[in-house]
């Protein structure tokens, strides 16, 4: 993939609206970022710092940073990295299959690890395959992932998982592309919100694999959630549409 190719402009748009939808979701404010792998490369997009409001980021706002912490292209007037960019250039490194890399200070999923509670499969096979397996929870070091040791703990940690809690932090997202992260950030929003409220009320009943099954194999293949393009995107031009919701962690 070239920086100068059509597929390389529509890996900037989804980028882009992936820190919007963050926004419009509850799961940020101006903290968190997505990244994307510069196929064939070993560089990836991600937003800058100073930061740009996250439901004002636009495909232009992105830099090119590569596996070393090297801004290497993209809009560097006035710019520089965000500071936590080990996470993804570690990742990145460790899982060569890796698409896309995403870090959230989401509420819920936060709460639950804070807590020391798991986040269980309870609704909606789709929604429920990032939590199909426990998320694993980095607990070492409770700091912001600053530092290149820092990040590779975290990719030790992480493995092959969907999600891994930073505990009394955020969280992180792995996965084979752009859409599919972000929707797994919005789907493990909603699968602890239902645990924790269900959990008020007795035992939650969780999904079978059986269930989950065929979800899974549709991740795994790389395939992208149809609402990503009939939904999310469509929300991204409606901004009304989506119920206002408090993000401010």
């Amino acid at each position: 993939m070239t920086t100068d190719s059509r597929d390389f402009a529509a890996l900037k748009e989804d980028v882009a609206l992936s820190h919007r939808l963050m926004y419009r979701t509850g799961l940020g404010t101006t903290r968190g970022h997505t990244s994307a792998r510069i196929e064939g490369t070993d560089t990836f997009l991600i937003k800058p710092w100073p930061h740009v409001q996250m439901h004002r980021v636009v495909a232009d706002d992105l830099i090119i940073m590569d596996f070393e912490g090297n801004i290497v292209g993209g809009n560097v007037q006035t710019k520089t990295k965000v500071s936590e960019w080990p996470i993804h250039a570690e990742l990145y490194k460790a899982y060569p299959n890796l698409g896309s890399v995403l870090h959230t200070h989401q509420k819920w999923a936060s709460m639950m690890a804070i807590a020391g509670q798991t986040i269980l499969p309870v609704i909606d096979a789709e929604l429920a395959t990032p939590v199909a397996e426990p998320a694993p929870v980095f607990d070492e070091d409770k700091a912001l992932i600053r530092r290149v040791e820092q990040g590779k703990a975290v990719a030790a940690k992480m493995k092959d998982a969907v999600a891994c809690h930073l505990q009394n932090h955020g969280m992180v997202f792995a996965g084979p592309n752009v859409p599919t992260v972000t929707m797994e950030a919005i789907a493990i929003e909603y699968q602890a919100e239902m645990t924790w409220r269900a959990q008020l009320i007795g035992k939650p009943g969780v999904l079978t694999n059986a269930t989950l099954r065929p979800a899974l194999d549709k991740r795994a293949r790389g395939e992208v959630s149809e609402a990503w393009e009939h939904y999310w995107r469509w929300a991204d031009e409606h901004p009304d549409s989506l119920r206002p919701r408090s993000a401010d962690l």
